[in-house]
């Protein structure tokens, strides 16, 4: 049940009420051994006691009360039924007790039962007109049942008792933002008044927040001002302006005030980390104003030094600024701090493996599988590390691995037997990549990274030519516009000997990056060559050669323009 640890002080309060205000003489022992155990925490034995009690002197309405309420502070699933009864035999046998009745109208409140509970609560403020709390109770029945107005009433109600605060104009904005209707305004214009008579630093930042949203930036900069000049350090208050001073691009004043909200310790570390996300989806701010913001990361970072997810936001930023080290260093430091964390430690990998670490990919993948074991997505990552810098032999051992987990896992299946294929290609073992591919395409027929590898390869082996046209034809049927995906229809149809359709195709894909590749330039140049266009072949193989940095496949290049010329004096 809710509010637990309300009920408990409040039958604590009342134990203590009714123990000092009786005689001791008026209750039996085994009723006064119960209240003991009770205040002692020993609520099985007081309990039991009160069970003793009320069986013996049915007419004692206090150890109906206690009994009740001990059920309703135990959890779990109590016993509503016996709860209700009574507290209702109770308050029959004492009408008149505030506490009975009170504590009956929070148990309605508990059990989805508003209207008793209001009605309850109607007549003790009938009786008890000047005890604030009780409208506070009643404000909350009335909004159970959506009834504002009588809400709203409730909290004028309490103005009235004790004056105006800052607590009552929070609770009637929340009730006027509910009856909503007109996008805030008429609890902004509530507010506007409410404030001329009860200013302080948080109301004064409110109203800052909506002016901001309605485009009256001076008003917002006065609110906003008014709230510092009550408190220096209320940092909301720079937060808003600060956003205001940006917006009108008055940016040393924006400095001075984000830093004060930036550097608060008392502030909520995950407002900086959200706040610090939003700033990095306007890179040209970044870009314009490259100290003032590493400034900005480095006083956030040390007012919550052992905070994982602002240490992560400034991470990404780092990350973002190709500063890798820092990014990968804040990382590591939450690892540190928190190293029973699993996803900190998949975090850190990844921001290692974005970085291109693929040294320390493999190092820290092993210790996360070390530690989780059951944990597999780690071998994913490392596989793919492996395969990056030509280690094919573990790149393969991390993908059968992670098969292995769940053999018949679509998703498992997909993430893993795509890239075996290749592995095994590349390895040599072409009967088991053409198996791999097959049983990804079982999963997922469509797939179009799928059906182009398995066709590119089954061409570079001028295997079943018919077969992988079909099968590269389905991927530019999907994605016309895939500079690799036409590359290997161009190339298929090359090897089939129509070099016409595969000119037209290659003419495609130059307008849309295959210029960019060095592959395809030099697959197109060999349909150019095929159809006789010399001069125009060469023009595209010196282009491959310059999109090239690998000197072993420049010499490539260079050993096939010389043949190439070999060939076309041949001719």
């Amino acid at each position: 049940m809710k509010n637990l640890t309300r009920i408990l002080v409040i039958m604590m309060l009342s134990a203590a009420c009714l123990l000092h205000a009786s005689p001791l003489s008026a209750q039996s022992e085994t009723y006064m051994d119960a209240i003991r155990s009770l205040q002692e925490g020993d609520y099985a034995k007081a309990a039991r006691l009160l069970k003793q009690e009320m069986a013996a002197n049915p007419g004692n309405d206090a150890a109906c009360y206690y009994y009740a309420n001990i059920l309703m502070a135990s959890g779990g699933n109590p016993d509503n039924a016996s709860i209700e009864k009574n507290l209702k035999k109770a308050l029959e046998l004492s009408p008149d007790n505030y506490w009975y009745k009170y504590t009956l109208a929070l148990f309605y409140q508990q059990t989805e039962r508003p209207e008793l509970c209001s009605r309850l609560l109607e007549e003790l403020i009938a009786s008890h007109p000047k005890k604030s709390s009780l409208y506070f109770d009643a404000a909350s029945a009335y909004l159970q049942q959506n009834d504002v107005d009588n809400a709203l009433a409730s909290l004028d109600k309490i103005s009235a008792i004790g004056g105006k605060s800052e607590m009552i104009a929070i609770a009637k904005m929340d009730l006027l933002m509910k009856k909503g209707g007109d996008n805030g305004k008429e609890a902004y214009e509530f507010l506007e008044k409410y404030y001329e008579d009860c200013k302080t630093p948080r109301l004064a930042s409110m109203l800052g927040d909506w002016y901001q949203q309605t485009y009256r930036d001076s008003l917002a900069i006065a609110r906003y001002s008014e709230a510092i000049e009550m408190d220096g350090t209320y940092s909301p208050a720079y937060y808003g302006r600060a956003h205001v001073y940006q917006t009108l691009r008055q940016y040393d004043n924006y400095f001075n005030d984000i830093h004060k909200f930036l550097g608060d310790k008392d502030m909520d570390p995950r407002m900086k980390s959200e706040y610090i996300i939003n700033l990095m989806e306007v890179p040209q701010f970044i870009v314009a104003f490259p100290a003032e913001i590493d400034s900005m990361m480095v006083e956030t970072h040390m007012a919550h030094p052992t905070d994982s997810a602002l240490n992560n936001a400034i991470s990404l930023y780092y990350y973002r600024t190709d500063r890798n080290y820092y990014a990968i260093e804040l990382m590591r430091q939450n690892t540190e701090l928190y190293p029973d964390s699993y996803t900190l430690a998949f975090q850190y990998l990844l921001m290692l493996y974005y970085s291109k670490s693929w040294a320390g990919v493999t190092e820290e993948a092993t210790e996360i599988l070390k530690k989780w074991p059951e944990n597999h997505d780690a071998l994913l990552v490392r596989g793919d590390a492996y395969r990056r810098i030509g280690d094919n032999e573990a790149a393969i051992k991390d993908y059968e691995a992670m098969a292995a987990t769940a053999p018949k896992d679509s998703t498992v299946i997909m993430q893993t037997y795509p890239s075996l294929g290749d592995l095994y290609f590349q390895t040599g073992n072409v009967s088991k990549s053409f198996k791999c591919y097959q049983k990804a395409l079982k999963c997922d027929p469509d797939n179009s990274m799928v059906l182009n590898n398995y066709a590119y390869y089954m061409s570079l082996g001028k295997i079943k030519l018919k077969k992988a046209k079909e099968m590269s034809k389905k991927t530019i049927e999907k994605e016309p516009d895939n500079p690799t995906y036409l590359d290997t229809y161009a190339w298929i149809l090359h090897l089939m000997g129509d070099d016409v359709e595969a000119k037209a195709v290659f003419k495609h894909a130059m307008l849309y990056g295959g210029k960019e590749q060095a592959a395809i330039l030099d697959h197109y140049a060999e349909v150019l060559f095929s159809l006789k266009e010399y001069d125009l072949a060469y023009i595209y193989w010196n282009q491959a050669k310059a999109a090239l940095t690998d000197p072993s496949e420049i010499e490539k290049i260079d050993k096939k323009l010389k043949e190439r010329h070999a060939q076309q004096e041949a001719r």
